[in-house]
C-alpha cells in the first residue's frame, strides 16, 4: 500500500520545533563532567642521612608539593642507617621500580644518604636518575669517623655504614675512583661553613661535599644565609635552586580521577630481619582530607610485643574506611621499645606514603622501612565512592588441614572474619580463649571432622567490597604457652580481581593450615 507524505507546508514546522526541542535540551541538560588532568613532573625521591628517619624529609617533601608536585610523585625513602651504604644502594634500586616503575626520577639526599645513592649510581643507576642533589653529603668523608680508621672493628658493632665514612677508607676510595659523576645525570651539592657534621674546611675530610663534575655551592652566598647540617633541608635559598633544577626537566600531562573516593586499608604488618621480638610502640594514621585518624597506636609503656610469628597490627575498625575528596596519606612513626640498660629506642619504620587521583584505583602497599631492616608494609583499597559495584562474598568452607603441637588434639579460639568496605566486620566464625573448640589432631586423630562450624558454609554474605578476609587462630595449651595455629589475610576489589570462587591459604606454627574457599558474588 502506498504510503501518503506530509504535505510541504507541514513538515517545515515540524523540523523547526524537533530543533527547537533539541536546542532547549542542550541548553539545560547538565553538562558532561570533564575528565580533570594535572601536570606530571619527574618524581622526587629523598633521602635521609646517618641517624635519622624519613620523617626527617617531610618538610622538603612538603614544600616540592607546594611547588606543584603531584603527591604521588613524591617518596621519602627510609633505611636502615646503620647498615652498608652497598647493601642500602641496592635498596634503594628495589624501591625505585617498586614505587615508581621504568619512570626516570630526580634525587634529594641529605648527609649520608648521598653515599648509598652515589653507590647505586655508579653501579648503572645513572639512567634512571636525572639529576641529584646533595646536602651536606660526606662525599669525601666524615672527619667524625675518622677513627674508624684504627678503630674499624667498634665501628663494625655499632654501626657499618660508620666506616663507609671513614676518609681513605675502601668504600670511599672505590666510589670516588675514576669519574665522581658518572653518566647523564645532572649533579648538584651544598655545603655550608656552618655545617658541625661535614664543614667544609675539615682538614680531615677538606671540602668533602664537592664532586669533580658537579655544580658545588659553598653556603653562604647572597641571600643564602649559613644552615647547619640540618639546617640545609630547610634553607630557602637552597629549596629554591632545587626547584629551579629540576624544572628543567619536561613536564607532561596526567589523567586525574573524579571523587568522591572511597578509601579501606586492608592489613598492616611489621617485619624485622634483624631484631627478634621487638616491643612496639607509636603509630600508623590515616589522613584523608587533612584530618587524621589513628589506624594503631601504642604508648611506650604499653609497647606490644611482636614475635615473628605474629606480624600483624590490629587496626581500629572505626578508622581504616573513610570517604574523601581529593587525597590521602598513610603514615608510620613504629618505635622499638629498649629496655637494656644505655640503649637508645630504635625507630624501626617511618616515613609516609600518598594517594592521589593520578594513581587510579585499585589495590595498593604502603612500605616503610627503619633501623634493624624494619617495615611496615601497609595494604589498602580506593575505589570511587559512589557507583562501585554491589559486590558481596560469601566464605563457603573453612578447614584446619593440618596441626600438630605433639601431644593434645587442638582447642582452637579466635576469629575468622571479613572486612567490608564501609569499615564493617563480620565474625564467621569466633570462640574466646575461655571457650575454645577442640579440633582433631593431624597427628592422632579420632575425630574426621576438622570443619568449622558456626556461619561458614551458611550461605550468609557479606558487603560491600572491597572485601579483607581475615584468619587469627590459636590453640589454647594450659600447659605451656599458646600456639598460633594460623594467621593472615586475603583482600579482593573489584578494580584489581575477578568475581568467582577461589581459595586461601593460612599458616602457622606447628605446620598449622587454614584452607578457606570463598565466593565473590556481583551483580
Amino acid at each position: 500500500m502506498r504510503r501518503s507524505a506530509l504535505p510541504v507546508p507541514l513538515l517545515f514546522p515540524l523540523l523547526l520545533a524537533t530543533l527547537a526541542a533539541l536546542l532547549a535540551t542542550a541548553l539545560t541538560a547538565p553538562p558532561a563532567r570533564a575528565a580533570a588532568s594535572a601536570e606530571r613532573r619527574t618524581p622526587v625521591v629523598l633521602v635521609h642521612g646517618y641517624g635519622d628517619t624519613a620523617a626527617s624529609l617531610d618538610g622538603l617533601e612538603d614544600h616540592l608539593r607546594g611547588q606543584g608536585w603531584l603527591s604521588s610523585d613524591l617518596a621519602e625513602f627510609g633505611y636502615d642507617w646503620a647498615a652498608t651504604n652497598e647493601s642500602n644502594a641496592a635498596r634503594f634500586g628495589a624501591f625505585l621500580t617498586e614505587r615508581f616503575g621504568a619512570r626516570q626520577v630526580n634525587v634529594v639526599a641529605h648527609s649520608m644518604g648521598s653515599l648509598l645513592t652515589r653507590k647505586y649510581l655508579k653501579d648503572g643507576g645513572s639512567s634512571r636518575v636525572r639529576a641529584w642533589v646533595s646536602l651536606g653529603g660526606p662525599n669525601h668523608g666524615a672527619g667524625d669517623a675518622a677513627p674508624c680508621g684504627p678503630f674499624g672493628t667498634f665501628c663494625d658493632i655499632h654501626a657499618a655504614s660508620l666506616a663507609d665514612m671513614t676518609p681513605g677508607g675502601a668504600f670511599l676510595t672505590s666510589l670516588n675512583a675514576g669519574d665522581e659523576t658518572p653518566g647523564a645525570t645532572r649533579y648538584t651539592t651544598f655545603s655550608s661553613t656552618c655545617d658541625q657534621q661535614i664543614p667544609p674546611g675539615d682538614s680531615r675530610a677538606p671540602r668533602s661535599t664537592e664532586l669533580a663534575g658537579a655544580v658545588n655551592h659553598v653556603l653562604p652566598v647572597g641571600d643564602s644565609g649559613c644552615p647547619s647540617h640540618y639546617g640545609l633541608l630547610g634553607n630557602d635559598w637552597i629549596r629554591r635552586q632545587i626547584v629551579a633544577e629540576f624544572s628543567k626537566d619536561p613536564v607532561s600531562r596526567v589523567d586525574l580521577k573524579n571523587g568522591p573516593f572511597r578509601i579501606t586499608v586492608d592489613s598492616a604488618r611489621f617485619t624485622s630481619a634483624g631484631e627478634s621480638g621487638p616491643e612496639l610502640y607509636d603509630g600508623l594514621t590515616l589522613t584523608t582530607d587533612g584530618t587524621a585518624r589513628t589506624l594503631w597506636h601504642r604508648d611506650r609503656a604499653g609497647a606490644t610485643a611482636f614475635p615473628d610469628h605474629d606480624p600483624w597490627f590490629g587496626l581500629d575498625d572505626s578508622a581504616r574506611g573513610q570517604v574523601f575528596g581529593s587525597g590521602a596519606t598513610i603514615t608510620a612513626h613504629v618505635t622499638d621499645a629498649d629496655y637494656t640498660a644505655g640503649n637508645n629506642d630504635d625507630v624501626m619504620a617511618a616515613g609516609r606514603v600518598h594517594w592521589d587521583p593520578a594513581l587510579g584505583f585499585g589495590r595498593f602497599t604502603a612500605k616503610m622501612a627503619g633501623v634493624d631492616g624494619g617495615e611496615v608494609s601497609v595494604t589498602y583499597t580506593v575505589t570511587p565512592a559512589q557507583g562501585v559495584p554491589a559486590c558481596r562474598v560469601r566464605v563457603d568452607g573453612a578447614e584446619l588441614t593440618y596441626f600438630d603441637d605433639g601431644t593434645t588434639r587442638p582447642a582452637l579460639y579466635g576469629d575468622l572474619t571479613v572486612r567490608t568496605g564501609d569499615g564493617g566486620r563480620g565474625a564467621v566464625w569466633s570462640r574466646s580463649s575461655s571457650d575454645p573448640s577442640t579440633f582433631p589432631n593431624k597427628g592422632g586423630r579420632t575425630n574426621p571432622d576438622p570443619y568449622f562450624h558456626q556461619q561458614v558454609g551458611s550461605g550468609t554474605t557479606y558487603g560491600p567490597g572491597p572485601f579483607e578476609i581475615g584468619v587469627y587462630l590459636w590453640d589454647r595449651d594450659a600447659s605451656s604457652a599458646d600456639d598460633l595455629v594460623a594467621r593472615g589475610t586475603v583482600a579482593w576489589d573489584p578494580y584489581t580481581d575477578q568475581p568467582g570462587t577461589r581459595t586461601s591459604d593460612f599458616r602457622g606454627d606447628d605446620d598449622g593450615h587454614v584452607r578457606v574457599t570463598w565466593t565473590v558474588l556481583c551483580p
